[in-house]
């Protein structure tokens, strides 16, 4: 299936983008540097009409993307692959976002990622000490999640994180070139380079392949991100 640009998206806060609103500058509640950018580009998307990014997509990002329906077959049937579906605020409609997966029977969103070898070891790492941990040093995911989680309302949010094993590869270079899309060009590389281009886990590796960390998302954190996002929007149409 071709991916086309999603209309629903432009000129809006999104959950994967949506961390830069966080980020504080010099004085307690003014928006930052990365903030002030973000909300000009969405200014910039609203009198567009369309996305202000032309940048072809990389190598590092069409694996990690190959790799979700994987990973969703890894885990239980309770999780609903959404990762197509751009889900709005019930109250603004200048917010939105594409959760990977949602779980109901658990009352949690989650998202999936497929890092680079040093970027997987560093997020582990932070994972394994906690939820504040998560929220220091990779605040673009924790917040991504936050997001998603006041989108679907639910309790809990997971960050799933996955790298295969050696051993798993040859299946997954088969996958991609046989692949049935419209641009299976864009997979081929899987296919073709050497394995030692491609993110993989030595099977003896002390990593494991699938990393699931859950947390509750707490009131605070969605008042938090509701009230940034609604200060930002107020910027906007001044």
């Amino acid at each position: 299936m071709k991916v086309t640009e999603n209309y629903r998206r432009i000129g809006n806060f999104t959950s994967s983008e949506i961390w830069k609103l966080t980020k504080e500058g010099r004085k307690a509640g003014e928006f930052g540097a990365p903030a002030l950018t973000y909300i000009k580009e969405k200014r910039f998307e609203r009198k567009l009409k369309r996305s202000i990014n032309t940048e072809a997509t990389s190598r590092p990002i069409i694996w990690g993307k190959f790799l979700e329906s994987r990973v969703h077959s890894l885990l239980s049937l309770s999780y609903k692959y959404v990762f197509d579906e751009t889900i709005k605020h019930p109250n603004f409609d200048y917010w939105g976002g594409s959760p990977d997966l949602i779980n109901d029977e658990e009352n949690l969103v989650a998202d999936i990622k497929c890092p680079q070898p040093k970027a997987f070891c560093e997020l582990i790492e932070s994972c394994n000490e906690g939820k504040e941990s998560l929220k220091e040093n990779s605040p673009e995911y924790f917040f991504q999640l936050v997001s998603n989680a006041i989108l679907t309302n639910k309790k809990f949010a997971e960050l799933i994180v996955y790298m295969p094993y050696e051993s798993e590869l040859e299946e997954i270079r088969e996958e991609a070139a046989t692949i049935d899309t419209d641009e299976p060009w864009k997979y081929r590389f899987i296919a073709e380079v050497d394995k030692s281009e491609l993110a993989y886990l030595p099977d003896n590796s002390e990593y494991k392949n699938l990393n699931v960390f859950r947390f509750e998302v707490t009131e605070e954190d969605k008042q938090f991100l509701t009230d940034k996002v609604i200060k930002a929007n107020q910027l906007i149409n001044l």
